[in-house]
């Protein structure tokens, strides 16, 4: 996909700015669903959307139709960040000035670890320092992190910290990839769209785009996070092999058998996250689960809510069963096909259910593009299994065709926020069976006392655990009444407790609070300099 946009308008200005990685409008997926619905659940509010990518071939056209109140979309592609660019003239004719402004980065470097080691929130200068570093008018280019000695010299020094036997070679390039990001943020916040608020959906470089917007235009700015993203790009760094392996790691000195450059990666992300959560006006967070492990990544307890999904229970609750009907044999993973999902636990647990039940259906139903390359492992992993009959990848489907035709929607999942195909199937009159991830555990057996005296709306399993899951399956597609049980607990509680309008209701009020606010205080700076205060 080119840089093009659907609705590229930036002067356009918007009530709220969201700012958004990997998702709406461009992948599908839980977070996608959820942005969709806000957007399109507050038509008397206009949208402006920074889509940050990784590189123009993961993307095609929009994944959804574009709502009238999304005023300008704009896209960024991060990978190509990482790229040299070309070496311009006269680039190191200032090389003075520059050194005193790498001094000044390393110094913030070195505050942010130390307020890490420390355990306490990142002092306020760090965002605002290096904003003011990237985005001055005499400010570190992309150039110069690929191209001036200050650079070299200030890896070179790094380098001296790291564990002996790396190479070198591994270390610079993993510096200077991490890196090269913050530079097309820069761009962005030089040149971003006008707002009244910015709202990240996770932290990441969204959210640290959103400290910087949050510094350089002193608008409110907000995060509401589902999935941890810290936890999900750990899980994600430990596997993925492009990251170059280190010698051995006793060699190295590491205690673990992580890498020392995958370790880098990650502490990246965690100070991404502490900078995001420290520049926040406040964080919106899904379950207590969530807001706890927030905490401890360097959240700030007194900015955190917690407001939890919704979903349209009027509209879902149409295309629940009668009582009497049969109850399908089938079983619905609802979500990418990907590896957080652990897409083979299901395979291999379907493998034992259809020992059982040989008239068992698993049906995976959502997007294959993001990783094509699992999608094939899995679906060699069917056939291995001789499950070509049973178990079926039918790509993205409505839900409200899918749901009269299944018994249970199931996760299988390592990590999980507050998944909204769970909601969605209680809404409709599906129980589930998942692992116990992210809120799942809340979801299927209760909250509060009150909560939890709706009763159970499913079962759920530990992670990685094919015969486990197997064997929580498996009544719910032979007792009748286990399943009517169960199906009723989700309706009860989805009614109580997850219902869209509430959702909706608590955030179009944060943003006409802070819309509100931005107003006045332009209103008030107008005034100023007009001479009438």
């Amino acid at each position: 996909m080119s840089g093009e946009s659907p609705r590229y308008n930036p002067t356009a200005h918007a009530d709220v700015c969201l700012l958004l990685e990997g998702t709406y409008p461009y992948v599908r997926g839980g977070v996608s669903s959820w942005v969709k619905q806000l957007i399109e659940g507050m038509p008397d509010l206009t949208f402006s959307i920074i889509f940050l990518g990784a590189s123009p071939d993961d993307y095609d056209e929009p994944a959804y139709p574009i709502p009238d109140n999304i005023t300008h979309i704009e896209i960024h592609y991060l990978m190509e960040s990482a790229e040299e660019p070309e070496k311009k003239k006269k680039l190191f004719a200032r090389k003075a000035d520059k050194a005193a402004l790498f001094d000044r980065n390393t110094e913030l470097h070195n505050m942010l670890t130390d307020s890490e080691q420390q355990g306490v929130l990142v002092p306020g200068e760090v965002v605002r320092d290096f904003t003011s570093l990237t985005t001055g008018s005499d400010a570190i280019t992309r150039n110069d992190l690929f191209h001036s000695d200050n650079s070299w010299k200030a890896i070179r020094d790094k380098y001296v910290d790291a564990p002996e036997g790396l190479d070198f070679n591994h270390f610079f390039w993993t510096v200077r990839t991490m890196h090269g990001p913050l530079f097309t943020l820069a761009n962005i916040v030089q040149n971003a769209p006008s707002a009244n608020l910015y709202h990240s959906v996770s932290t990441g470089y969204a959210g640290y785009l959103g400290a910087m917007l949050k510094s350089k235009t002193n608008k409110p700015y907000i995060i509401s996070e589902h999935g941890i993203y810290t936890k999900e790009r750990e899980i994600d760094l430990a596997h993925v092999d492009w990251i170059p392996e280190d010698l051995d790691p006793f060699k190295v000195g590491l205690d673990d058998s992580m890498g020392y450059l995958r370790q880098t990666w990650i502490r990246f992300f965690r100070s991404l996250g502490r900078m995001s959560y420290s520049a926040a006006d406040h964080i919106y967070t899904l379950y207590n689960g969530n807001r706890l492990r927030q905490i401890e990544d360097g959240c700030p307890e007194e900015h955190l809510t917690i407001i939890p999904n919704g979903v349209s229970v009027t509209n879902l609750s149409k295309i629940r069963r009668a009582d009497d009907a049969p109850i399908p044999p089938v079983l619905a993973l609802i979500g990418r096909i990907v590896p957080i999902k652990d897409i083979k636990t299901f395979v291999r647990a379907m493998r034992i259910v259809v020992a059982k039940v040989p008239e068992a259906k698993g049906w995976l139903v959502g997007p294959e593009e993001e990783d094509p390359a699992y999608v094939e492992e899995c679906k060699a992993l069917v056939a291995s299994f001789g499950l070509e009959d049973n178990v079926q990848f039918l790509g993205f489907q409505k839900l409200t065709d899918i749901f009269p035709q299944i018994g249970l929607t199931v996760l299988t999942s390592v990590s999980e926020g507050q998944p909204l195909t769970t909601l969605e199937g209680f809404a409709a009159g599906i129980p589930t069976v998942t692992t116990n991830v992210g809120s799942c555990k809340e979801l299927i057996y209760g909250d509060t006392e009150e909560d939890q005296a709706i009763g159970a709306a499913g079962e759920m399993v530990p992670i990685a655990n094919p015969a486990a899951f197997a064997e929580a399956v498996i009544p719910y597609l032979t007792d009748a009444d286990m399943w009517r049980k169960a199906r009723d607990a989700g309706i009860a509680r989805v009614e109580k407790y997850y219902d869209e309008i509430d959702m909706l209701n608590r955030y179009h009020s944060i943003y006409k609070k802070n819309i509100d606010l931005t107003k006045a205080q332009a209103e008030i700076a107008g005034l100023k300099q007009a001479g009438g205060m």
